[in-house]
């Protein structure tokens, strides 16, 4: 068991985090729990393409809205 580097709370091999100020504990890979089952490691890189269906959503969000605005506008628009 060492101590935290930031307020000097004994820790317990198995944190991941000080339980009085939440640093993360600087963990060694003998610290590890053998056996654990670990997330895959997110990819470094983003897409910076737009996504096709989302677009397609906006657009057709935007004429939705354009085509309720015109067909009020054509029914409650007096007639003279």
């Amino acid at each position: 068991m060492g101590k935290c580097a930031n307020c000097g709370e004994t820790l317990r091999p198995a944190w991941k985090y000080c339980i009085k100020c939440g640093l993360r504990v600087a963990q060694t890979p003998d610290d590890d729990i053998p056996g654990a089952i670990r997330p895959e490691p997110e990819p470094a890189t983003r897409r910076n393409r737009v996504d096709p269906m989302l677009a397609f959503g906006a657009i057709m969000a935007i004429v939705g809205v354009a085509l309720i605005i015109w067909v009020a506008i054509v029914v409650f628009t007096p007639r003279g």
